[in-house]
């Protein structure tokens, strides 16, 4: 799967507030338990920049850490290749200026991960870890400490201390440690045609002795990553602005309606290859109430519905979850053959403003998507 195009989309305005953000990425822009361990294929094509996400993870260990010495090394939260350390700060490499794990010419992998773990500290002070793995960025609070990486010579690794300290953890109590996410792929176009095998990764809560470790793998064996020629761009309005809507507390209520043509235009110079074409939307505001089919606005009270026609998806009315999902589910929209050179793609697309009820803000409000156009 690979994303080839992303911009700036949709925009609300409320009550006559409109302001267009427009880049080279496809944000929606509004303003108004591990994959399973089989056998697959991840297509990428020539594109730059996150170029796929998908392979969902959440997973969550527990255990005593049988040891006081906290080494910076042995991170609470951590992703790594090792079974038994924080990856190295050498096996990373910056690709299109994200710090991945490399896979390939001009390709590499990162986790989109946040991160929870609760310990206790030798003098009996149960502390939390909150962070991120990744992307954004690698960081946390531990207590009333700042967690940055590097983290010596270690990257992708959360200890609760930036120094090592001989006495810090209470060893006999259970601590915990969460992490929730998805791989990304990025690419700085000079990729070429070619096949790759992956190697696992794993979700780490690290001690300073082996029997206090507690590890779980989180990027799935037998991966191959197939490079190809094929490149896809997007035709749709790249802002979407509602304008002034009437105000209603009425839960499900429909405020605003826009609809608009999305035009997917694939093309493979060589080495062609046959794939399904998909999109994923990922939500940038929040999901309304976890609600997969409605993208939270910035200020709470309401959502946005996408509907897309030939039966690609459900419907997007507002008092209605059949719409088009927000959870980074592969939504296909067509598929190139090996004897195709180019492939067009139409659908037409509707998004709707909606109250989720009395807590509906009076003003202008936002939200936000990205989307990925993604092969399999």
């Amino acid at each position: 799967m690979n994303l080839i195009y992303r911009q700036d989309v949709l925009s609300s305005d409320w009550i006559n507030h409109k302001k267009i953000v427009c880049a080279t990425y496809m944000y929606l822009l509004f303003f108004g338990l591990m994959a399973p361990l089989q056998a697959e294929t991840i297509t990428i094509g020539k594109g730059s920049g996150i170029v796929w996400e998908g392979m969902p993870f959440d997973v969550k260990l527990a255990g005593t850490m049988d040891s006081s010495s906290l080494l910076t090394s042995y991170g609470l939260a951590s992703i790594s290749t090792s079974k038994s350390t924080c990856i190295s700060s050498s096996e990373l490499k910056l690709v299109n200026g994200y710090l991945v794990y490399p896979i390939g010419q001009g390709v590499g992998i990162i986790p989109r991960a946040t991160v929870l773990a609760n310990y206790k500290t030798d003098n009996g002070t149960v502390e939390t870890l909150n962070g991120t793995i990744g992307l954004p960025i690698t960081s946390a609070t531990a207590g009333k400490t700042t967690i940055t990486n590097p983290v010596g010579l270690y990257q992708w690794c959360l200890p609760p201390r930036m120094t090592a300290i001989n006495k810090f953890y209470d060893i006999s109590y259970n601590r915990t440690s969460r992490g929730v996410g998805t791989w990304v792929i990025i690419a700085d176009g000079t990729q070429t045609s070619s096949e790759v095998n992956l190697e696992p990764l794993y979700y780490s809560s690290y001690s300073s002795t082996y029997t206090g470790d507690r590890i779980v793998q989180i990027f799935p064996s037998n991966i191959t990553l197939r490079i190809s020629t094929l490149e896809c761009t997007i035709n749709t309005t790249a802002n979407i602005d509602f304008s002034t809507v009437t105000y209603s507390k009425t839960p499900g209520a429909e405020l605003g309606q826009k609809s608009y043509p999305m035009v997917v235009n694939c093309g493979q110079a060589s080495d062609k290859i046959s794939t399904n074409i998909n999109l994923q939307f990922r939500a940038i505001s929040g999901l309304y109430n976890g609600q997969a089919t409605r993208l939270a606005l910035n200020q709470g009270g309401g959502y946005i519905t996408g509907e897309m026609d030939t039966g690609t998806t459900g419907s997007g009315a507002c008092n209605m979850t059949t719409g088009l999902p927000f959870n980074n589910t592969r939504i296909k929209i067509g598929n190139i053959s090996a004897t195709d050179s180019s492939k067009s793609i139409s659908n037409q697309v509707t998004w709707r403003l909606c109250s989720g009820g009395s807590s509906l803000p009076v003003g202008a409000v936002t939200a936000s998507a990205e989307m990925l156009v993604t092969f399999n």
